[in-house]
C-alpha cells in the first residue's frame, strides 16, 4: 500500500508504460519505505481529448501527449516523505524515459487504517495482520 493510479495518453507505448511503472515503484520504495512487494498500481489510458492538464498559472508548458498524472492513495505520510517522493519520481522518469518533469502531475490523498482491505473482507491494519 499505497494504491497508485496512473493516467497516460494512449501515445505512450506499452514498453514505456512498464518503465514508467517501475520508476514510480522505485520512488515509492525509497520515499515511503514500504516492502518490495507492496505494489498496487492501476494504469489508465486516455485519448488526447480526455485529459486537460494546464499549468495552474505557474507559467510552464507541458509536452502534449507526454503528460503523466499520478494519484497516490495512502496512509498518512510525512511532508518530507511526500516531497522526497515527488523528487524521486521526477528524477527516475527523467533518467529512465527522458521525461520532462513539467509533464508530471502528482497528488497524494490520505486515508486511515480502517480504509483498507487487502483481501478476504478483512481490515488487515485493524486486525493486526499488517
Amino acid at each position: 500500500m499505497p494504491l497508485i493510479n496512473i493516467d497516460l495518453y494512449d501515445k505512450w507505448t506499452k514498453e514505456e508504460a512498464k518503465v514508467l511503472l517501475n520508476g514510480i515503484h522505485r520512488a515509492v520504495l525509497s520515499s515511503f519505505g514500504v516492502p518490495e512487494r507492496d505494489r498496487y498500481q492501476i494504469l489508465r489510458w486516455h485519448k488526447e481529448d480526455e485529459m486537460i492538464l494546464e499549468d495552474t498559472g505557474l507559467g510552464f508548458e507541458r509536452d502534449k501527449g507526454r503528460e503523466v498524472v499520478i494519484q497516490v492513495i495512502s496512509r498518512k505520510r510525512t511532508e518530507d516523505s511526500k516531497v522526497a517522493f515527488y523528487k524521486a519520481v521526477a528524477a527516475n522518469l527523467k533518467e529512465d524515459l527522458a521525461l520532462n518533469p513539467k509533464n508530471l502531475l502528482i497528488s497524494i490523498v490520505e486515508n486511515g487504517d480502517a480504509d483498507w482491505s487487502f483481501a478476504d473482507g478483512e481490515a488487515q491494519f485493524l486486525t493486526g495482520k499488517l
